[in-house]
């Protein structure tokens, strides 16, 4: 596990500077090719990373135009991108690419060919268009030295076509050159009269080809233009000796066409033979041609033997090409049929391991679950023993906290009575003093007549009592305005220090009836619940403000209950 998690995670640092020799190989792909080179190989560890590495290693040999004709350098490529079917459409696309310029180098034009025409199969997936191009550029060297001119003239076409797309105007000034030149060749001149507009639109942009240019018009006025039109042309030809080869050809066969069979052979005799352009058809033709016009018929049949003899060579060639391509394609078909043969055999072998496993585990499953059934039955068994008898401590426990609980409350109601009983005293003596106002004094009686009967219902423990008491409070507290009054004017007399601070420091009537409910004991929810104002929470943040109070640290209720018994 460890080893594959190390094949398959990259080194960033690594893919960093791949990244960076990617993004400029276009402009500066010699200095693409120094960042490449500049990589430790030995930091480059994974598959992919490793693949990475050599497609760009040889897209920047490829662009600084040194021609490498082993695959040493792309093969880590090939045998991912490729043989292992991994990687992206324009990642498989560069390899083949690549793959093929090496066999052009070689050169074993036939399986170019064949790479080329599979990378063809990735034209509708891949959007690396400018790779695109350049293989069909390439594919059109392959046809035009096969003398597939018809095919050498759509290749370039198209990768004129994919050049205008990118605004590369130099590529596509190229391909539309050669284009120009096949057709010419063809003897097209409506196609030929259809390139040359854009020929000469992109001649302003491309000077570097106007050589080219003046040689493929030279070319086309010679092909399809009158004797006249043939006549001016050469009239401006003065010195032959600046020429280029393949010019010196077009006009000798201008001069051919004209009928000056001694001029043409001149010319003819100024071209290299055992150059290019000297041991080409075309210049073995004309010769004969011309040898013939100046009737040294003994020299044009040798030369038209030389050029039957050329031709015939070419036509081999084109034919054992062919041949060759033939038995490559079926070659890799017969590869492929192995491949599917194989991996269905190694489908068929995971099927059968995988369903003589599941028998295997089946097996050792149900004895497991006969053995584990018979072990939860004991467990449940026991368990349910153990719950039993949980079940009786928790019930004792239960008995106990009960007992407890009650025991609780009756203490907590004899404190609770004996406090009332202290106030029910205390309110009597108050109501004796003669100077208490009527309002208050009515106040007190009502709380008096109310504790009496708290404890005559106490004292008689009847149930029907009880509940006389307790309806006849329920009524004295659901009338909340009148309670709240009653309630602070009882605290007014029993109190008088309290209420008299609370009114000092600037608190409304209904604001002390608010906090006499703290009081008595209510909490903050209570007091809500109780008053039911969407206001409880405002009312209580004013109170805080006018006492002082902090509205994080202390508790109101706290607070007032501590104050009053300090008042």
């Amino acid at each position: 596990m460890t080893s594959i998690i190390v094949s398959c995670s990259g080194n960033p640092a690594v893919d960093r500077q791949l990244t960076v020799a990617e993004n400029i190989m276009e402009e500066r792909p010699d200095s693409a090719l120094s960042v490449l080179k500049g990589i430790d190989t030995e930091l480059v560890t994974s598959e992919a990373e490793k693949a990475r590495y050599a497609l760009l290693m040889s897209q920047a040999l490829d662009k600084n135009y040194i021609d490498t004709t082993t695959f040493d350098v792309l093969q880590p490529a090939i045998d991912y991108y490729i043989d292992k079917d991994k990687g992206t459409p324009d990642e498989k696309l560069k390899t083949l690419y690549y793959q093929g310029r090496i066999y052009q180098n070689i050169p074993d034009f036939d399986m170019a060919m064949q790479t080329f025409l599979k990378a063809n199969d990735f034209k509708n997936e891949c959007r690396d268009s400018l790779t695109y191009a350049h293989m069909l550029v390439a594919q059109s060297v392959l046809y035009f030295s096969s003398y597939q001119i018809e095919d050498y003239v759509s290749s370039s076409l198209m990768a004129a076509e994919l050049y205008d797309k990118l605004n590369n105007d130099r590529y596509q000034q190229s391909s539309l050159i050669k284009a120009l030149d096949g057709s010419i060749a063809l003897g097209n001149r409506q196609l030929s009269d259809s390139i040359m507009p854009l020929v000469d639109s992109l001649a302003q942009y491309v000077p570097d080809y106007q050589d080219e240019r003046l040689l493929v018009k030279q070319t086309y006025l010679i092909g399809f233009e009158s004797d006249s039109a043939i006549k001016s042309l050469l009239d401006t030809v003065s010195d032959y000796s600046m020429m280029n080869d393949e010019s010196r050809l077009n006009i000798a066969n201008g001069y051919l066409i004209l009928d000056q069979a001694k001029k043409a052979e001149y010319i003819l005799n100024l071209i290299d033979s055992c150059g290019e352009v000297g041991k080409s058809s075309r210049y073995l033709w004309l010769k004969a041609k011309t040898l013939e016009a100046n009737d040294k018929y003994k020299e044009a049949l040798a030369s038209y033997k030389t050029y039957y003899d050329a031709i015939e060579r070419e036509n081999s060639k084109i034919y054992y090409q062919k041949t060759t391509v033939a038995e490559v394609r079926h070659d890799l078909e017969l590869s492929n049929l192995r491949k599917i043969q194989h991996k269905d055999k190694i489908i068929w072998l995971s099927v059968c391991s995988l369903l003589i496993l599941l028998i295997v585990v089946g097996v050792i499953y149900y004895f497991y679950r006969i053995g584990r059934m018979k072990r939860v039955v004991a467990e449940n068994e026991k368990t349910r023993l153990q719950l039993e008898n949980d079940a009786l401590l928790r019930q004792n426990e239960v008995l106990e906290l009960e007992k407890h609980t009650a025991e609780l409350t009756a203490e907590n109601m004899r404190l609770r009575i004996s406090q009332l009983e202290t106030e029910n005293e205390q309110l009597k003596d108050l109501s004796d003093k003669e100077d208490l106002p009527d309002d208050v004094r009515k106040v007190i009686k009502e709380r008096v007549e109310m504790l009496n009967r708290l404890f005559a219902a106490r004292i008689l423990d009847k149930d029907t009592n009880v509940n006389a008491y307790d309806e006849w409070l329920r009524q004295k507290i659901s009338d909340k305005e009148r309670f709240m009054n009653s309630n602070r004017l009882a605290f007014k007399a029993s109190h008088p220090m309290f209420i008299k601070y609370l009114e000092e420091h600037g608190l409304t009537e209904y604001e002390i009836n608010y906090l006499c409910l703290y009081a008595i004991g209510l909490k903050g929810k209570d007091v809500g619940n109780y008053i039911q104002l969407r206001r409880h929470y405002n009312i209580s943040s004013e109170i805080r403000s006018k006492l002082g109070i902090d509205e994080h640290e202390t508790n109101i209720g706290i607070y007032i209950r501590k104050l009053l018994k300090r008042l």
